[in-house]
This record gives structure tokens, sequence and C-alpha cells, in this order.
């Protein structure tokens, strides 16, 4: 594997986050929601680093797009129920400006 490209490094380093969030979520509470929600996200995360690190910039910031809108449409509502920083606040932020990045690369490539 190559190297990984600053774009690339984004999406592994959300995707590892969302992966070990949802995995904490299911260790402290028991949550299988949280659990399938992160490990889901967290790997369309991987697999759209993968895609840009390999040549495939246009399909794997698309691929991110999905992501940051699945973890920004469950996390922010979340946030705006509970007040709660972490995990809610956090991920909502981290899922809106990844939102704004990924967009604005999938843009570019247009």
């Amino acid at each position: 594997m190559n190297q990984p490209t600053g774009s690339s490094h984004l999406s592994y380093t959300l995707g590892f986050l969302s992966a070990v969030g949802g995995l904490s979520g299911f260790i402290k509470t028991g949550s299988k929601p949280s659990l399938i929600a992160g490990l889901g996200i967290g790997s369309l995360y991987i697999y759209g680093g993968y895609l840009i690190n390999n040549g495939q910039s246009e399909v794997g910031h698309k691929v991110n797009v999905s992501a940051a809108v699945l973890l920004a449409g469950a996390m922010v509502p979340r946030y705006l129920k509970t007040k709660k920083i972490w995990p809610a606040g956090v991920m909502g932020a981290a899922g809106l400006m990844s939102l704004l990045y990924e967009g604005k690369k999938s843009l570019e490539w247009m």
C-alpha cells in the first residue's frame, strides 16, 4: 500500500475514530446499533481512503461524502437532543467538517 496522502490520511483517521467509537459504545452500554453504525461508517471512510490512495480520488471522495452524511446525520441530532460533547458533539462536528471537505474535493473532480 502507498503512503497515505493528505486526503486519504483524513479518511483513515475518521474511519478509525468511527469504528473505535462504535466499539466503545457497544462495550460501555451494549449498544449493537452503535457497533454496527460505527463499524459501517468507519469501513466506508477507510474504503474511501483506500480508493483515494490508489488513484481513484473521484470515487473515494464520493464514498467519503456518503460516510460524512451518515455520520453527521446520526450524531448532530443526538447532540441537539442530549447536549453531550462526547461522543455526539465531537463526532457530529467531525461529520459536518468532513462533509464540507469531501464535498469540495468531489466538486473539484466534476
